[in-house]
């Protein structure tokens, strides 16, 4: 008698345990690395090329028809100023592809920059210009060469570069922190899912670069406090680069200078100076700092000298005597890194704030885990430390560049979570982390796998409306 034995079909648990078990002999070789590399690419391109190419084909009101401007002239070797106005070939695109809650001038009827919003003046030119020229040349030279693609087009579709090398980045952190392989390859594709970050990578907006940024500071930090040998010139270098895209984005070298600051007068009294942590905090400080005031001492020569910022009164307010009270209003925003954002208006869902809510409360619970139950290990410890400075700070920063750059003091009445952004990388570190000492490990892949489902939802229903 013949007796057949069916075979069991194996659980989606035991799947998972097999995939770690592979992922345990992930060696950190170059091969290796290229196969993670490879994936981020493919994700990042199924991600960004939909939504620009549909749901998110119209200008963002986050100021993207200022930063397309700049993009371009960068290109052609130029720099705005004071007073300068939307070059008239952005002026074109941004009248063919519409933006949201404005009415435009018809499409192909080349207007002028006073039919425009705010007479379409260049009110973004004092930014610094690394990311521009990063960006602009390159989309300059797509637009050229690929019928059908226009220069916004362009410059925007460079996001997957910059989605993908953001996702490796944060492995390449993760790793440095001691993460573990499966892990650490898991956890980047949970960036993508932060809307703020979706709505940089496929838009013209120097926020874009700042998921890299966060994630070498993030990494930069595990040199400091868990290998010990962070070299000061690498540390100029990445926050002098950071600075010099958005000096806002250097918000984590920034927190982790204020870190071994405290750590340098801790060890000062303790009768233990640490002269390596003075050479760090003072080369980042310098690579920030020196470029910022050079850059703003020149742009402030230029143009018109009488010019006024456009902006100015819609989203700040006059100061009332001292500034204490109106930035103690708005010291502790910065907590609210996710569900603080914007999208254009397809993309906008109601799943799209669910989430969003569940995971700016699972974020801040990451953080305040690393701190309380990494007691007993001060290396990890500090990442939560330099999360929780990196929130509280750049609300402070903002409200002081709006202090001091106006006539009339101003502050923000909100400050907004994308110029937090660059702390994203190093709050997924946490979440890592956390999970891991809470013995919930593959709670890194739910997540993750939910925020990729969230996003494709999102991007077929914005396809489905338009």
């Amino acid at each position: 008698m013949t007796v057949t034995t069916q075979r069991r079909a194996l659980l989606p648990s035991e799947w998972i345990g097999m995939a770690e078990h592979w992922a345990a002999s992930f060696r950190d070789t170059w091969r290796a690395r290229t196969g993670v590399l490879a994936l981020y690419l493919a994700v990042a391109a199924a991600i960004v090329i939909p939504v620009v190419l549909g749901p998110g084909s119209a200008m963002s009101r986050i100021d993207e028809p200022t930063h397309a401007d700049y993009a371009w002239k960068a290109a052609h070797l130029e720099v705005p100023f004071a007073g300068s106005v939307i070059a008239p070939e952005i002026r074109d695109i941004w009248a063919c592809v519409g933006q949201e809650r404005y009415v435009l001038p018809a499409c192909g009827e080349d207007a002028q920059a006073w039919q425009f919003p705010y007479s379409g003046q260049q009110y973004n030119f004092s930014h610094p210009p690394l990311y521009y020229v990063s960006v602009g040349v390159p989309a300059r030279t797509m637009d050229a060469a690929i019928d059908g693609i226009d220069f916004v087009t362009a410059a925007r579709l460079f996001g997957v570069l910059w989605l993908a090398a953001g996702m490796y980045m944060t492995f390449i952190a993760l790793r440095r922190w001691r993460i573990d392989p499966a892990a650490a390859i898991i956890a980047p594709l949970l960036l993508p899912a932060f809307p703020r970050v979706l709505h940089a990578v496929t838009t013209v907006n120097p926020d874009t670069a700042a998921i890299v940024i966060g994630a070498s500071a993030i990494w930069l930090a595990a040199r400091v406090f868990v290998d010990d040998d962070a070299d000061w010139r690498v540390a100029a270098a990445l926050a002098g680069v950071a600075g010099m895209t958005k000096t806002i984005g250097a918000i984590p070298f920034i927190a982790l200078g204020a870190l071994l600051t405290y750590r340098v007068v801790r060890g000062w009294r303790r009768a233990h100076p640490r002269g390596k942590d003075v050479a760090l905090v003072g080369a980042m400080a310098a690579a920030i700092l020196v470029p910022y005031a050079l850059w703003q001492a020149w742009q402030g020569g230029r143009g018109d000298p009488n010019w006024q910022n456009p902006l100015v009164g819609l989203n700040t307010r006059d100061v009332l005597g001292l500034p204490g009270s109106e930035w103690l209003e708005t010291a502790f925003s910065g907590l609210n890194l996710v569900s603080d954002y914007y999208l254009q208006e397809p993309l906008d869902v109601a799943l799209m704030v669910s989430w969003t809510r569940l995971l700016n409360l699972l974020l801040i619970g990451a953080v305040f885990a690393v701190i309380v139950a990494c007691a007993k290990e001060p290396a990890r410890r500090s990442l939560g430390w330099m999360l929780l400075a990196g929130a509280v700070l750049y609300p402070t920063i903002v409200q002081a560049q709006a202090y001091l750059n106006t006539a009339v003091p101003q502050y923000f009445l909100q400050v907004t979570g994308r110029y937090g952004l660059a702390l994203i990388p190093g709050a997924v570190a946490c979440i890592v982390i956390a999970a891991q000492k809470a013995g919930y490990r593959r709670l890194v892949y739910l997540l993750s796998l939910a925020g990729l489902v969230v996003l494709g939802i999102v991007i077929v229903n914005g396809w489905r409306v338009i």
